[in-house]
């Protein structure tokens, strides 16, 4: 602002005829008219207003910038934030899948050989219906008293073994039953967890 107001008034001196340097005096020049020096001060004047608007509008401006900066920097802070948080998460999920698998492959195997136990128990089972069933006709037919004690002892070691039989299968096919359900409850997570 000083600077204009300096150079205002230089060129009003100079308008005037008066020499810059108090050494020479030129006494011949011819004086500036007053409305030559009024028009040229009110030009001195509009251009100093002319700069002092666009210093304040160019403040104005670089405020404006240095906080879309600021709110740029902040937003890529944030995202950077949630890019490791996202990291993080996805590692935990990857984690988490890999124990699924695991905990799965291991069911799997484990319900394998529940269910060929079981075929072969229940093959037995069916087998030793069959030879029970014999042995019910072969008592039908045989009539001695120490050949129906022995095929009752028999039938009675048969039935007992049979019992046993039956009681294990059924315990294995809970144990099927529950290890199917636990596939199920993993494989569910599973999904789950695969959908975030």
């Amino acid at each position: 602002m000083w600077t204009v107001v300096c150079v205002s008034v230089s060129v009003c001196v100079l308008a005037s005829g008066v020499s810059p340097s108090p050494l020479r005096t030129r006494r011949d020049a011819p004086l500036a008219k007053a409305d030559e020096v009024n028009v040229l001060m009110y030009g001195v004047l509009q251009f100093s207003e002319s700069l002092h608007h666009m210093y304040q509008s160019t403040e104005a401006r670089l405020a404006r910038v240095a906080r879309a900066i600021h709110n740029t920097e902040s937003v890529v802070q944030r995202l950077g934030l949630d890019t490791q948080q996202a990291i993080r998460t996805e590692s935990q999920i990857k984690q988490g899948l890999s124990l699924i698998k695991e905990q799965m492959e291991v069911l799997q195997a484990e319900a394998q050989q529940t269910r060929g136990v079981v075929n072969r128990v229940e093959q037995e089972d069916t087998e030793l219906k069959l030879k029970l069933r014999e042995l019910e006709q072969n008592l039908s037919i045989l009539t001695s008293p120490n050949r129906i004690s022995a095929l009752r002892e028999t039938t009675q070691k048969h039935n007992t073994l049979l019992d046993d039989l039956t009681s294990w299968t059924r315990q294995h096919k809970q144990q099927l039953e529950n290890q199917n359900l636990q596939l199920l409850e993993l494989q569910k997570q599973s999904r789950v967890l695969q959908n975030h």
